[in-house]
């Protein structure tokens, strides 16, 4: 089980299922020995009474005088009842108990017992017996009595307590269950922070936390900062290394077109050709580098915001080319995506778009459930099937399969696929062109 909750529960459901058990037992136990022990104590003193009414007879015989019996021994299945028995064999018993014995055997002098027997008409008795020596007799005496309704009430109270029980061990598991939750309620701040993270609206958790997961989110906090510091560090190299590498490729370049350089033509060709490849290679590991950071904490992308201003960039850039740029936005908001990679991956796309248009590209981003669907198309002369086919071959690098649609596409698609999404290409069904359509998992936008 993962939940916390759960474990939490099932500990303190165990934990008080046992002491509550032990605390029935033992009340079980003290309330029966106790209630045992009363009625005992006065079977005792109602035969310490009989033993005092007892007489010897001339013929040696014991009998007990009627005048200090209570009236409950003449009464028939009174529930109360007595026995005396010598070692001779004379039996005397209440008239309560008509011809039933309540002991085996006599206890010699000086001994007692007890134990419970069922009487007449099923009755439960408690019996005492204990061994006396009177007149130099030797004899036992044995008092009983029902205790039929006093099971019943301690029955009661034994189910009434058994109830409690359980009524109480649910209701402690429930606040145990409203405390566990008030708990967790304090990390509700970290849960909008995360969300705020994901948005690129704060680079750190608050620490106002419980002090038992202060040290997780200072160790998040710390590894935020290192991230977001390596990260810079590594987008800072990058450009420091475009800026290097471009100087000595430009002059690599001139000096190759350079008519003074005696080079055949085929050879020139073939390496002004590697060296613009070499550019092109350089660029995309460059911004393979930059989509390293996908994953952490980003900037939210809002399309109405966005996309207006680099249509116009675009507009501008393939001047004196005449573009109509229709842009069909439907999300509501931002979204929980890079802003720079959907620049760039939109950039990448468009800028295609309008290299190949005649005269219309269009452009619609809307929100289908947790999915964002980009669709990317133009008006130009598209591709082939065999050209689609090599566009979206996967293990092959788009840059080497079909020429003119090379870096800018095997970037946006390295793009998508970061975002475990996906791309397709295919004819334009109203334009005529090439369609570009993208598919991101996106989580809830602001």
């Amino acid at each position: 089980m993962r939940s916390l909750e759960g474990r939490l529960q099932i500990g303190l459901g165990a934990s008080l299922f046992v002491l509550l058990g032990a605390v029935w037992w033992i009340g079980y136990e003290a309330l029966h020995r106790t209630a045992d022990a009363f009625v005992l104590a006065r079977l005792e003193h109602d035969a310490e009474a009989l033993v005092g009414a007892l007489n010897r007879r001339a013929d040696g015989r014991l009998e007990v005088g009627d005048q200090h019996l209570t009236p409950v021994y003449h009464q028939p299945y009174s529930g109360h009842y007595f026995v005396i028995e010598t070692r001779d064999g004379q039996r005397i018993r209440s008239r309560s108990l008509w011809d039933q014995d309540l002991a085996d055997r006599p206890l010699p002098p000086g001994t007692s017992a007890h134990w419970r027997a069922v009487g007449p008409q099923q009755q439960r008795l408690l019996v005492w017996e204990g061994g006396y020596h009177l007149d130099g007799i030797d004899f036992a005496l044995a008092v009983a009595e029902d205790v039929t309704a006093l099971d019943r009430a301690l029955a009661f109270i034994d189910r009434l307590f058994a109830g409690l029980a359980v009524v109480g061990l649910l209701v402690m598991l429930l606040v145990q269950r409203f405390v566990v939750q008030r708990a967790f309620a304090a990390l509700a701040p970290v849960y909008r922070d995360i969300e705020r993270l994901e948005s690129g609206q704060t680079v750190a958790l608050t620490e106002r936390v419980p002090s038992e997961i202060l040290p997780l989110v200072r160790k998040l906090n710390h590894l935020l900062l290192r991230f977001g510091q390596r990260l810079e560090r590594s987008r800072t190299a990058a450009g420091n290394l475009a800026h290097g590498i471009k100087g000595p490729l430009s002059v690599l370049r001139q000096q190759l077109q350079d008519p003074g350089l005696t080079i055949e033509p085929a050879p020139r060709l073939a390496l002004i050709e590697q060296v613009e490849r070499l550019r092109q290679l350089a660029e995309r590991q460059l911004k393979r580098a930059r989509l390293a950071g996908v994953g952490g904490a980003g900037i939210h992308f809002d399309p109405d915001v966005e996309l207006p201003t680099l249509v116009r960039l675009l507009g501008r850039i393939h001047a004196p080319k005449v573009l109509d740029i229709q842009l069909d936005l439907r999300t509501p908001g931002s979204v929980n995506l890079d802003r720079e990679d959907m620049l760039e991956l939109l950039g990448n796309l468009l800028d295609n778009a309008c290299k190949w248009a005649r005269t219309q590209v269009r452009c619609s981003v809307k929100r289908l459930g947790d999915e964002l669907v980009v669709r990317v198309e133009d008006d130009g002369p598209g591709c082939s099937e065999q050209e689609i086919a090599a566009i979206t071959e996967r293990g092959l690098r788009l840059d080497e399969q079909v020429s003119g649609h090379g870096l800018g596409l095997a970037i946006a698609q390295e793009i998508v696929e970061s975002y475990q999404g996906r791309i397709r290409f295919h004819p334009s069904p109203t334009l005529g062109g090439l369609c570009a359509e993208i598919r991101l998992p996106v989580g809830e936008g602001r």
